[in-house]
């Protein structure tokens, strides 16, 4: 199974999308709104965000405030992962594992 999906920005609605986005200097995530194309709004400032579940927990907050709804329970998990795959490397690779042979990560209880 793809992650291509992960990869590309959060289609929120017709004309708004988020971005995840992790920048590899500062080592730092956060979220970029746009809305028709243009920048709205950034979620995260320098070195403020160090882990995924930083931005999940602001994320909601941070859309509210600019008109937008909240993400469904689907969406924040999908945004999880696409934070995970902005960053890359052994969590993306463990990510990637865990879709395509959830057996091999996974316990079986």
């Amino acid at each position: 199974m793809s992650l291509d999906h992960l990869r590309k920005p959060l289609q929120l609605n017709e004309t708004t999308e988020l971005k995840a986005v992790f920048d590899p200097a500062l080592r730092c995530f956060s979220a970029q709104l746009w809305k028709d194309g243009d920048p709205a709004g950034l979620l995260g400032l320098v070195g403020e965000f160090t882990h995924p579940d930083d931005v999940l927990d602001a994320v909601d907050e941070f859309l509210t405030e600019r008109g937008e709804s909240p993400l469904t329970e689907s969406q924040m998990g999908q945004f999880g992962g696409m934070l995970i795959m902005a960053k890359g490397g052994p969590d993306a690779a463990m990510l990637q594992q865990a879709v395509d042979a959830p057996h091999t990560v996974l316990p079986l209880f």
